[in-house]
């Protein structure tokens, strides 16, 4: 199993942080048939072979993935998606 950590620090409103994470799960949904649900400022998400969690506060947000076996090889290629969305989005 692997485990993929990203720390992304941010300028922007809690709002428009929100908003913007719940896009990228909205996506996850329907590109990989993932599940997810909002526990205050955390979004947890699921689906066969990876599960994990997106945090946030004022200043930062924190992704953490967990995948199976069968998703590892593609770690890097799922890390950089994810960083480069951040990226993009957060600025």
């Amino acid at each position: 199993m692997a485990t993929i950590r990203i720390h992304r620090k941010h300028d922007l409103d809690r709002d428009r942080v929100r908003e913007e994470i719940q896009q990228l799960a909205d996506e996850l949904a329907r590109k990989l048939s993932a599940r997810y649900q909002w526990h205050g400022d955390r979004l947890t998400f699921e689906r066969s072979g990876a599960s994990g969690h997106i945090d946030f506060d004022q200043s930062g947000i924190d992704v953490e993935i967990k995948l199976g076996m069968l998703l590892t090889p593609l770690k890097s290629q799922i890390e950089s998606t994810i960083e480069d969305y951040l990226r993009n989005r957060l600025g």
